[in-house]
């Protein structure tokens, strides 16, 4: 089995820890050690049964000695960005996909993604590395995300739809076919989205409207 680690001990790194156990139910993948967190105060500590064994050091010196994996359960891209520079070179990034995921085999995936459950990803789709898709999200035919895109619950990615690095959607957001979600974009929660999304813009209603 493969030794892993989740970075991040929050909420969602908790509902990652669920979706491992799921999978080890399923077939006996992963050796799951416990949490990195750079919170002091977590260190030592259990989350949900188990341990927070440390900061990003603890993870970068103990990799030194150990075949380890790793993902993280991290929506912000900025965080993530930094992490990723940081341990590259360490830790051997890991897909996790829940068993009830639908992917098409011809969707291609980088690494580090998180694939929660009852997500559906269709054929001929590119997805980067480090990216999350949170229950009952949808991404159509032909779409494409770039690097750290974090997608939410019930978000639905139609087909020919870009959505380039760094962009977050909040819960149930819609994107018609092939609009181009600019880098770092932020599409607030229900926001049905019609037109292109500029770079670092923040958007909200129906149809979005630039607020930021």
């Amino acid at each position: 089995m493969k030794q892993l680690v989740i970075v991040g001990a929050g909420g969602f790194g908790r509902e990652v820890a669920d979706t491992i156990k799921r999978i080890n139910n399923t077939e006996q993948r992963y050796d799951l050690l416990g949490y990195v967190d750079d919170d002091q105060e977590l260190w030592d500590n259990k989350v949900n049964g188990l341990k927070v064994l440390g900061g990003k050091d603890w993870l970068k010196q103990f990799s030194k000695e150990h075949d380890i994996f790793a993902v993280m359960a991290i929506a912000n891209a900025a965080v993530k960005r930094s992490l990723a520079d940081y341990l590259n070179d360490f830790v051997q990034w890991e897909n996790i996909v829940d068993p009830s995921a639908l992917i098409s085999s011809y969707a291609e995936m980088g690494v580090g993604n998180i694939i929660q459950p009852f997500v559906v990803i269709g054929p001929n789709t590119k997805i980067g590395n480090h990216c999350m898709f949170n229950l009952h999200t949808n991404m159509g035919h032909d779409a494409k995300v770039g690097n750290f895109v974090s997608a939410m619950s019930m978000c639905d990615i139609t087909g020919g739809v870009l959505i380039k690095e760094g962009a977050y959607l909040a819960t149930s957001v819609a994107i018609v076919p092939q609009v181009v979600i600019g880098k770092n974009a932020f599409i607030s929660a229900g926001s049905v989205v019609l037109k292109d999304v500029e770079d670092d813009a923040q958007v909200i209603g129906y149809p979005a409207k630039r607020i930021r």
